[in-house]
């Protein structure tokens, strides 16, 4: 799917997984930022190419950041020692995606990365006391990207890396058809349904 259709769809699993997860009803402020994360990892597994959405700005803002990096290890490494715990987090929050990240539609397109990607939030809530919430919509966002890329012609490798065997839905469609855009308007069509009862 595109990255429009991917957000559209990451989009109304948000708004079931708010519906049928009552817990997950808070203030306006943490839904907002729930909805964030939901649209985030309905991006997230594309990270693995330079050509997604996602992808594009990750891999450029990750370069200047390595770059900065180094001009100050050669220039000023007493600024690099003023924020070692800062780096030592963010090393450990993008490691991971960088061990994962080989090619297009593998690891970031499987069962395994929804698991990983879980122990991963859990992990990270748990150490920082960052609320649960927030990786439960990024987690609701990466598993409706990959079901988004199962209804395609191209499916994904589900089984990745223990198999490379691609998977996809009965009915399936070619990304940016006519089909893919009808899906998209429908469901955005159903989530302003949605929206203008809850406010009523």
């Amino acid at each position: 799917m595109m990255a429009s259709g991917h957000q559209v769809v990451g989009f109304t699993c948000g708004v079931a997984a708010l519906t049928y997860l009552p817990e997950l009803d808070h203030t306006s402020y943490e839904t907002a930022l729930y909805f964030l994360c939901v649209l985030f990892g309905s991006l997230l597994p594309d990270i693995d190419t330079p050509r997604s959405t996602l992808g594009k700005w990750f891999w450029r803002i990750l370069l200047t950041f390595l770059l900065a990096t180094v001009i100050l290890y050669l220039c000023a490494p007493s600024i690099l020692e003023m924020y070692r715990d800062e780096l030592s987090i963010f090393a450990m929050l993008i490691l991971p995606i960088l061990v994962m990240v080989r090619s297009h539609r593998k690891m970031t397109h499987s069962v395994l990365f929804i698991f990983l990607i879980g122990g991963y939030c859990y992990l990270i809530a748990s150490f920082l006391a960052v609320p649960l919430n927030y990786f439960i919509g990024l987690l609701v966002g990466v598993c409706s990207h990959i079901i988004g890329d199962f209804i395609t012609k191209k499916g994904i490798p589900l089984m990745y890396p223990f198999s490379k065997k691609h998977f996809r839905f009965i009915a399936t469609f070619t990304t940016g058809s006519t089909a893919e855009k009808i899906i998209v308007i429908a469901l955005v069509v159903v989530n302003i349904c949605f929206l203008v009862d809850f406010v009523i």
